[in-house]
């Protein structure tokens, strides 16, 4: 009996082995998914509070388009990300029905800009503005500082954790509002 209770303690620690590793990957999983998914939520969120404080600018001011840079830069840095973790530089939305032609909004105090606006002629009697308040950040797994994964991808037998859709070969996590003023 003592030599089948000694070979088996062999066979339980090659089993915890194997379920400590399962079980890490799936823990680092969800955190790996987790964290890019609240900076989506979280972009999403702080470009929707940007538009909305947008609504209060009098579109018949001179400087309306640094009075929009200016409060929406002052929502953004009122939010919880860290600089790092944000930028702005949002490409302009796909051209669409309307054929709006967007141009950036200036920067505000050396932050980067944070929107388009384009004006909608199609009603002639009443020309509006149309706001894209955009947040981003580049998530790769190398590169500078800013730029890089919060969560460092893990690669296992060929697969990354987490496996992120790329566009034009890089990693970005953005969240925008579009609002008619």
């Amino acid at each position: 009996m003592k030599k089948a209770s000694k070979s088996q303690q062999g066979a339980v620690a090659i089993e915890f082995a194997m379920l400590f590793a399962v079980f890490f990957v799936v823990v680092y999983a969800i955190i790996a998914y987790s964290l890019p998914m609240l900076l989506m939520l979280t972009f999403k969120q702080v470009s929707a509070d940007a538009a909305r404080a947008t609504l209060q600018v009098d579109p018949g001011n001179a400087a309306y388009s640094q009075l929009l840079s200016r409060e929406i830069t002052a929502v953004v840095q009122r939010s919880w990300l860290p600089e790092g973790w944000r930028s702005g530089d949002c490409p302009a939305p796909e051209q669409d029905a309307a054929g709006l032609n967007w141009s950036p909004l200036p920067g505000h105090a050396g932050q980067p800009s944070y929107g388009n606006i384009a004006l909608d002629n199609r009603d002639p009697l009443a020309p509006r503005y149309v706001l894209h308040v955009c947040l981003q950040r580049r998530y790769n797994p190398d590169g500078a500082s800013e730029q890089r994964a919060i969560v460092p991808t893990l690669r296992l037998l060929g697969i990354s954790i987490p496996g992120l859709p790329e566009e034009n070969g890089e990693v970005v996590i953005r969240g925008a509002t579009t609002v008619t003023l």
